[in-house]
């Protein structure tokens, strides 16, 4: 019984990984700007969109995505990061 829980969760977190990061991004890479990542974070990145992804999304797309659900998820910790750090000078 415990397993059958475990693997209803984990089919639920693939779904919401596909859902949330295997989009297409309503902005395209030419809109924004150029970002240099290491070869092997690249490496993963192109594997992830032509595997997972099934070459139906860009890898901007994909990093967009990303980013997109980090700020949302971190925007308290960040904002208070930034506030603590940026401190005005009179």
């Amino acid at each position: 019984m415990v397993q059958k829980k475990k693997t209803a969760k984990r089919k639920t977190d693939i779904q919401w990984y596909e859902s949330s990061f295997l989009k297409q991004s309503n902005k395209t890479a030419r809109e924004g700007k150029s970002v240099y990542v290491s070869p092997e974070f690249h490496d993963r990145l192109k594997r992830i969109v032509q595997v997972i992804g099934g070459d139906k999304i860009t890898t901007y797309s994909y990093l967009h995505n990303i980013l997109e659900q980090h700020f949302e998820e971190y925007a308290d910790e960040i904002t208070t990061l930034f506030s603590n750090r940026n401190k005005p000078i009179l």
